[in-house]
């Protein structure tokens, strides 16, 4: 995949993949939380599938969630319809109204966390029993190319929230969902431009999800880079995840199922 200067390309990809999931589910949500705001591309695809579905938007960016309300100001969407979404401008750990949502859908805002099990428990609590989740996430994988070739450069690196799709997998069965499905796609970008690469990294939330040694000489090897003429290419490895939130009983109270008698 060449990057182009549309820098909300990757998160219009995931949403699509991650919209094409929805096949599955049989009932249709009524409300749905969008933990993370990505111009509307989300949001645009789940009210054609969900007309009469409610929207709440949360994210700590306040660019992002400018972005996706002049996405909506634009379209006719708000037009015909009237509505508008409630913005909030919050942490991904600040509590969201609880057990409130029928789905959560999170297009690439975790990044924004600093670790993950606060997150995922915060999103459980504000979906109802049975509630869905779908996200998609960076992996491990990401940027390794970039990344390797700092660290050649004597700039350690860490990715404190890029993980193994399996690990994000068990953070979700021990902090409130069941059954998780997780799956990984890779993408490559090519650049010619730093200013379209840093305008990206901005977008996507990577770069400011590392911890350098020396952020500024980092950000000046990248730069060198470019100036010698060099093609950056950056690997990113895409996450999709989805979850059911698991019924929580009182103490002392189990579940009892029934099963029909086989024939």
């Amino acid at each position: 995949m060449t990057n182009t200067s549309d820098r909300w390309a990757v998160h219009r990809l995931l949403a699509r993949n991650t919209d094409e999931r929805l096949q599955l589910v049989r009932t249709a949500p009524q409300q749905i939380v969008l933990a993370g705001a990505d111009a509307d591309e989300s949001r645009r695809l789940l009210a054609a599938r969900y007309p009469k579905a409610a929207f709440a938007e949360y994210d700590p960016r306040p660019a992002f969630l400018q972005a996706a309300a002049d996405a909506r100001k634009t379209g006719l969407w708000q037009k015909l319809t009237g509505k508008t979404v409630p913005q909030h401008c919050q942490s991904l750990t600040e509590p969201l109204p609880e057990a409130a949502a029928d789905m959560l859908w999170s297009n690439l805002g975790l990044i924004t966390a600093r670790e993950p099990v606060p997150v995922f428990e915060n999103w459980a609590r504000a979906l109802k029993p049975d509630g869905l989740l779908f996200f998609t996430h960076f992996g491990i994988d990401s940027l390794n190319g970039l990344t390797g070739r700092l660290k050649e450069a004597g700039i350690a690196v860490n990715a404190p929230m890029l993980f193994d799709m399996h690990d994000l997998g068990d953070m979700l069965f021990h902090h409130g969902f069941y059954d998780p499905v997780m799956d990984t796609a890779k993408l490559e970008l090519s650049y010619r431009r730093p200013e379209t690469f840093w305008q990206d990294m901005e977008t996507l939330g990577l770069w400011a999800s590392l911890d350098f040694s020396d952020e500024a000489a980092a950000r000046a090897a990248v730069n060198r880079m470019f100036a010698d003429g060099a093609t950056l290419t950056a690997t990113l490895e895409t996450v999709y995840g989805h979850a059911i939130k698991k019924r929580q009983l009182p103490a002392g109270e189990s579940e009892i199922l029934f099963y029909p008698k086989p024939r």
